[in-house]
């Protein structure tokens, strides 16, 4: 028998590189943050849909999802990125943190991608931050890329309460089947870090750091160190930041009304740019991992920290 608070997959449908996911979940309202149980005290039923734009590899995986309000739904999760934010015109993000009143939640706020074969989670530098919350339950801002465990919880601000208290959408990644350290001996508190570049803004120089040192970067052409200028310059506290196309095109060639006469700037000729720069600052041009693509949003980039302490500016 389901306990409650178990989650069930009922039906699974692929095709299209595309999951939906049908997830039963017993007793998930009643009790929470102020949610009345239904009458008679009988377990309540939420059934939900979800989709995912992804091809299901990885099993077992299950990120749990609970509003402000104390509705909870459950994600399988497949392979990444799986975008978590909220919908725009051009946009639907994978988990969709809506009701957003406030519009506190970064139209992509986050990224979960399966990195060395598990899941990890990109800030890509949101207004408002992503909290981590450990099974442990130390609570600390996201900066860059970190690996999650069973039983991480992703805080993201969604609204207040009437006495000003801070209320979260809370995404807890269920992985079961996953390696726990032992109790007896802590595990080393090594970040998570992959490649990334640092841009030295006074010579106007750009460095691809990853665990073989720092490497300068040669060919950049004039629109790639504007590119990559502005890219770093939106970024905070050493974390990725992902820039939508319209914004980029904007960056590089300014406003539609300055544009020539009989002359447009497409996503074609943003595409054209990026893929000069990766030439240059990419160890495998095809397989990218500092200017990454964004499907549907625009290009991230993955800053070192060293830009945000103040290095090279």
């Amino acid at each position: 028998m389901q306990q409650p608070g178990e989650f069930s997959a009922v039906r699974q449908v692929h095709g299209d590189r595309r999951l939906a996911a049908v997830v039963e979940r017993t007793g998930a309202t009643a009790g929470l943050r102020g949610l009345p149980g239904p009458p008679g005290g009988r377990p309540a039923l939420q059934r939900v849909v979800l989709a995912v734009n992804a091809t299901p590899t990885t099993r077992g995986v299950t990120l749990r999802v609970r509003s402000p309000e104390g509705r909870v739904t459950g994600l399988q999760l497949a392979d990444g990125p799986i975008t978590v934010g909220r919908t725009a015109p051009d946009h639907t993000p994978d988990v969709n943190l809506e009701p957003d009143p406030q519009r506190w939640v970064g139209r992509l706020h986050c990224t979960l991608d399966v990195v060395d074969g598990g899941w990890s989670v990109t800030d890509n530098a949101s207004v408002n931050g992503t909290l981590l919350r450990t099974l442990g339950g130390r609570t600390e801002r996201l900066v860059g890329r970190r690996r999650l465990r069973h039983g991480d919880t992703l805080l993201v601000l969604g609204d207040m309460s009437p006495e000003g208290e801070p209320l979260y959408w809370e995404l807890t990644l269920l992985d079961p089947h996953t390696t726990q350290p032992a109790p007896f001996e802590p595990p080393p508190a090594v970040p998570v870090r992959g490649p990334s570049l640092r841009y030295d803004w006074v010579e106007a120089r750009a460095y691809r750091c990853d665990s073989d040192g720092e490497t300068a970067v040669s060919g950049l052409r004039p629109q790639g160190h504007q590119l990559l200028r502005y890219m770093v310059g939106r970024s905070s506290n050493g974390a990725a930041v992902a820039c939508g196309h319209e914004e980029l095109i904007t960056a590089l060639w300014g406003s539609s009304e300055e544009w020539p006469p009989s002359r447009s700037y497409t996503r074609a000729d943003l595409a054209g740019v990026v893929r000069a720069v990766r030439r240059s600052i990419e160890a495998d041009p095809s397989a990218p991992r500092l200017l990454e693509t964004v499907t549907g949003i625009g290009y991230r980039l993955n800053v070192h920290p060293a830009d945000e302490a103040g290095d090279g500016r």
